[in-house]
């Protein structure tokens, strides 16, 4: 199937060891879980690291993209984790980043993890990466590690898997199925960007601690009711910078609802990283699956981030993410 792939360089390639960026064009007979058909079939990828070395994938959250390093003036949203010398060391493994389908402009709306990982196990084979030293995944990106070894038991030595599980929390589910709603509403009513603004301040509620909130914004109230608190400043103002097209929001907010693996399949040995304070994916669901996977482990760290931990905490996840993958 490899073979008959298309792969183009779509950026002009960066200085070594920045990154260069490829874009695959999956099989012409590729298809969704759902029976679609993917009008944009390309799966875009950023390559870091020495060519040839041991390949490591790492992947997100839903707004996270390929963009894992720092690359020339573009900077790698897991910068405190991968680079040169970091606990994911883009000197001495090939680091591989890739964006999410749905691309832009994508007519097809439904998209499981496992479809995510079917379309990155042709990619990498395209690229000459069929087989990864390991798969590190935080959040959404820590539901597609599993979903690509519950896929692909044979092409992945490590599963490392941050602030994920087997199937999503019905807690989380009933919030996320709220954001979705206020997105789809907004676009009926022809202002879907206001409608992306106020589902992601409510996400952004449900990434860090309750403690977190309070300890950070004071409470003043404003001279009139409706008048914003200074937590609300805060979310309205990342609500109004998020940048997703919000018919992809709604794809890949319900991909997570819809994710479901049998840990029993997970056949690489796999670290499960979960934070005690998370609120979306709660440590008892890391652990249960920790438990039921053969050749997993467990590690619990407490963070008054919560779910954002595993952006935030890098002394505490990276020790952890380096001594796992560096075994024999």
């Amino acid at each position: 199937m490899s073979a008959a792939l298309e792969i183009r360089l779509f950026d002009a390639e960066p200085a070594a060891g920045d990154g260069a960026d490829v874009s695959v064009i999956l099989p012409a007979d590729f298809a969704l879980r759902s029976g679609e058909r993917l009008s944009k079939p390309e799966l875009r990828l950023r390559l870091f690291g020495p060519d040839g070395a041991p390949a490591i994938v790492v992947s997100g959250g839903i707004s996270a993209g390929r963009e894992v390093a720092d690359a020339g003036a573009s900077k790698g949203w897991w910068r405190d984790i991968v680079g040169p010398g970091g606990a994911i060391d883009t000197l001495s493994a090939r680091i591989i980043g890739f964006d999410f389908l749905p691309n832009p402009g994508e007519t097809a709306r439904t998209i499981t993890t496992n479809d995510q990982a079917r379309a990155l196990g042709c990619a990498l084979a395209a690229i000459g990466a069929p087989h990864l030293k390991a798969f590190v995944g935080a959040s959404y990106g820590g539901m597609l590690a599993l979903a690509f070894a519950e896929a692909f038991p044979d092409r992945v030595e490590k599963l490392c898997v941050i602030s994920a599980a087997d199937r999503p929390h019905a807690a989380s589910t009933a919030l996320r199925g709220v954001q979705r709603r206020i997105v789809e509403f907004a676009i009926r009513a022809g202002d879907p960007k206001a409608g992306l603004s106020l589902a992601r301040q409510l996400a952004m509620t449900t990434y860090r601690t309750p403690e977190e909130f309070d300890a950070r914004f004071p409470h003043r109230p404003g001279a009139r009711a409706g008048d914003p608190y200074a937590v609300c400043d805060y979310l309205i103002a990342k609500g109004d910078a998020y940048q997703m097209a919000p018919e992809r929001y709604v794809t890949l907010s319900d991909s997570i609802d819809r994710h479901r693996i049998d840990p029993a399949r997970i056949e690489a040995e796999a670290l499960f990283i979960a934070v005690s304070e998370d609120r979306l994916v709660p440590a008892a669901d890391t652990a249960r699956l920790a438990r039921s996977a053969p050749r997993a482990r467990y590690a619990e760290i407490s963070s008054l981030y919560g779910h954002d931990a595993f952006l935030k905490e890098a002394a505490s996840i990276g020790p952890l993410i380096k001594t796992f993958i560096e075994e024999r």
